[in-house]
């Protein structure tokens, strides 16, 4: 037909194409977050809390259940945790987007990514047992010096302040480490399918590049967590624990995401 007739389709090819926004959940390095993100984080665990409240004080009933029937073999609850941290961290994903938690997301990391999950529990069991023989190392060298010192009628509180401010330091990082990778590994194993060297990795590369929202979230969750287990007679757990879970993913949300909590 001719180009100039009125009722003749336009000519011109037009693209259609979707203009797909960026995937904000795919997996980047680790953000730096702000030191207010640590109390961001409990304030998103408390929001995620208060969207489904019943069905995660009877998943933390169960979750609790599991874990002391579990603590009749040895290290069977390091082993489980981070699978059912992982299935919950399913969960808050689904809260997070628009949809209702389930029972069934607690053992969604059995389905998912048991073997990854698993292995990330034996990792942090062997973390635990080298903090435990730095630990008997500095003290049998602590002990032998003040032996020695006492022996030379030298023995002084610069000998224990030494101790304590070599001590200390060592003891916090060991604890920060075993924090971060039980802390970050669970999302970013079953919610980035990463593997457990590279949730490790990760894991330490976030605790680097947060470490003031990290000790400023351990802070004041601590303080909640001895408040919940002294002055309600541990029934606060049942509130603390999902608050815990909630915090946990809004950090893997906040560090390795693009998708903002808030």
């Amino acid at each position: 037909m001719n180009a100039d007739n009125p009722y003749q389709p336009p000519a011109t090819n037009v693209d259609i194409t979707a203009n797909k926004s960026e995937d904000v959940w795919a997996f980047v390095e680790p953000q730096k977050m702000s030191a207010g993100r640590g109390l961001g984080w409990i304030a998103d665990g408390f929001r995620f809390f208060g969207r489904d409240p019943g069905i995660w004080v009877v998943i933390t009933i169960i979750y609790l259940i599991i874990l002391m029937l579990s603590s009749l073999i040895p290290f069977a609850t390091n082993i489980l945790q981070p699978m059912l941290a992982g299935g919950l961290m399913i969960g808050v994903h689904q809260q997070d987007n628009g949809q209702p938690l389930e029972i069934k997301h607690l053992f969604d990391g059995f389905e998912n990514a048991a073997g990854k999950l698993a292995t990330l529990g034996a990792l942090l069991i062997g973390l635990i047992i080298l903090m435990y023989i730095g630990v008997a190392i500095l003290g049998i060298a602590a002990a032998i010096i003040a032996s020695i010192a006492e022996q030379k009628g030298n023995l002084s509180p610069i000998v224990i302040i030494i101790t304590l401010i070599v001590g200390i330091p060592i003891l916090s990082t060991a604890l920060l480490v075993i924090m971060s990778v039980s802390w970050f590994g669970p999302p970013l194993v079953i919610l980035h399918d990463l593997s457990v060297g590279e949730a490790f990795k990760m894991s330490l590369l976030g605790l680097k590049r947060n470490i003031l929202p990290i000790i400023i979230f351990t802070f004041f969750f601590m303080l909640l967590f001895i408040a919940a287990t002294v002055f309600t007679l541990t029934l606060g757990l049942l509130v603390i624990i999902p608050v815990m879970m909630g915090a946990s993913y809004a950090s893997w949300k906040d560090v390795f995401t693009r998708a903002n909590v808030y």
